[in-house]
């Protein structure tokens, strides 16, 4: 774990991540004093396949390490909880044991249970039951070989949020034999989310944590109106735009594939599957959601990637505080767009 207090001017972050999450933070530092002098504190930490982002504000550097120990803790036992690389995981356990009622602990209860919620309003795009597809189509993205029709068709047959029931409080059933749950759609927006819970706990307002692309941010820095943070994607010339954005009491994620993809017999294979047909994504896609909390903003994120635009634009009209700016590529034709609830949160330069 690194820690740093060093007072800056301006501190940037530009992030090129893995699961296909590009942002830019961008911070604006400066000294200011309320009740008590607040410092700032920057701490990083690897986990959950990322590097780790925490800033905040607080009194002293004692206060601050004590808090972002109990911080990396949290995400370090949610990271033995959720993780399906982790063969002794509480996840894999629970794949494990087959069809039947599992009793499991608060965290992944409140994650499966979201999980299936959101599979519902996206009509299985967003699927955390895809696991089998997941994993074939890593191995074709290694050996670069397209995955067979049968394999395609024996993975797609495993697949289905709608196996995954819950009889009672902290009781999952999986009702499908070869049932592989993978949570990498929704696991670091969930911890970052409690990542914020702690912090608030333990008196710290004004905070940012970046699970590696997925942001959530509490009140901003001293003295200032917002967090201010951008994205970036690519405009219809290939020239890649900074856009920043406003951000407080919310989060942020992007999914795309602009990082994250192999080439097959001169066809780009992106690294997002989609649930429903079995297949990667094929046209180049690239989402930013912001909404109340990290967790939603994750999954929401990953679900319009696979939806595209069209179906995208139907689907957040049924969803609350739902902010979204979309860029598509098909056949070298780019499409972008966003809501009007998304121009809320842009700063124009």
């Amino acid at each position: 774990m690194q820690k740093s207090n060093t007072p800056k001017k301006k501190f940037t972050l530009s992030l090129k991540l893995g699961l296909g999450k590009a942002l830019c933070v961008f911070f604006l530092l400066f000294s200011n004093f309320v009740v008590y002098a607040q410092v700032r504190f920057e701490y990083k930490h690897q986990q959950m396949g990322t590097q780790i982002r925490l800033v905040f504000y607080a009194v002293n550097k004692q206060e601050a390490d004590s808090v972002s120990d109990l911080v990396f803790e949290r995400i370090d036992g949610l990271n033995n909880i959720l993780s399906d690389y982790i063969e002794d995981s509480e996840l894999n356990k629970l794949t494990n044991e087959g069809i039947g009622d599992v009793t499991v602990s608060n965290d992944l209860y409140a994650v499966l249970k979201k999980s299936v919620e959101i599979a519902e309003k996206t009509n299985g795009a967003f699927d955390i039951t895809a696991g089998p597809l997941i994993r074939l189509w890593r191995k074709s993205r290694k050996s670069r070989i397209k995955p067979t029709l049968s394999d395609l068709k024996a993975a797609k047959e495993k697949v289905g949020y709608q196996h995954i029931t819950f009889p009672k409080q902290n009781t999952v059933r999986l009702g499908k034999q070869g049932l592989q749950l993978d949570l990498g759609g929704i696991g670091k927006g969930f911890a970052a989310d409690e990542v914020i819970k702690i912090l608030l706990k333990n008196g710290v307002t004004s905070a940012l944590i970046d699970m590696g692309g997925d942001i959530r941010v509490s009140a901003p820095p001293p003295g200032r109106p917002y967090w201010l943070l951008a994205f970036s994607y690519y405009d219809g010339n290939g020239d890649e735009i900074v856009q920043k954005i406003k951000l407080k009491n919310a989060a942020v994620a992007t999914s795309g594939d602009v990082y994250q993809f192999v080439e097959i017999d001169g066809i780009r294979y992106s690294h997002i599957i989609n649930p429903l047909t079995g297949m990667a994504l094929t046209t180049g896609i690239q989402v930013s959601v912001i909404a109340e909390n990290a967790t939603k903003a994750d999954a929401y994120a990953s679900a319009l990637s696979v939806m595209g635009i069209e179906k995208a634009k139907e689907k957040i009209k049924e969803i609350a505080s739902l902010n979204v700016f979309l860029v598509e590529s098909i056949k070298n034709n780019r499409k972008q767009w966003h809501n009007l609830e998304f121009k809320k949160f842009l700063i124009n330069n």
